[in-house]
């Protein structure tokens, strides 16, 4: 697996895979066995005793965690964006860093509906971002508003 060809990644990548892998088949079997609103008041009210008060982090923190949820998506079955960013909103929160989900749509008259979520931190979007710009924000998740 192509995943794995660089077996020397700093010791700091592989916790931050294994965290993240955890966390994103946790939510991902949330996502198949619950509605999406009970996860949304869940992961807020775990984001909230996780990290009560956040600091906003740095860049290679979000670049690493970026990383590490988009590592763990090739390993987890059917782990789309939502999943990705709920995760990546927990992760975050365990390492008392600040950040947000956004879910947005995308309805053209040539192109069929389209939702896309993704997580925001004070640095900019490393979860989801490459396609963000495409849709228009519909609801945020964000647990200290």
């Amino acid at each position: 697996m192509r995943l794995f060809r660089r077996r020397r990644w700093p010791r700091e990548e592989w916790l931050a895979l294994g965290e993240a892998f955890v966390v994103l088949a946790i939510v991902r079997l949330s996502l198949a066995a619950m509605n999406f609103k009970r996860i949304e008041r869940l992961t807020r009210r775990v984001v909230r005793r996780l990290a009560p008060s956040p600091v906003d982090g740095t860049p290679e923190d979000d670049a690493r965690l970026g990383r590490a949820v988009r590592r763990a998506a090739k390993l987890v079955p059917g782990a789309k964006c939502l999943a990705q960013a709920t995760a990546a909103m927990v992760v975050s929160a365990h390492h008392n860093r600040r950040s947000r989900m956004t879910i947005g749509v995308k309805l053209g008259a040539t192109e069929a509906f389209g939702a896309h979520a993704w997580l925001e931190t004070p640095h900019g979007i490393p979860v989801g971002g490459e396609e963000a710009a495409q849709f228009a924000p519909l609801m945020t998740v964000d647990p200290y508003a």
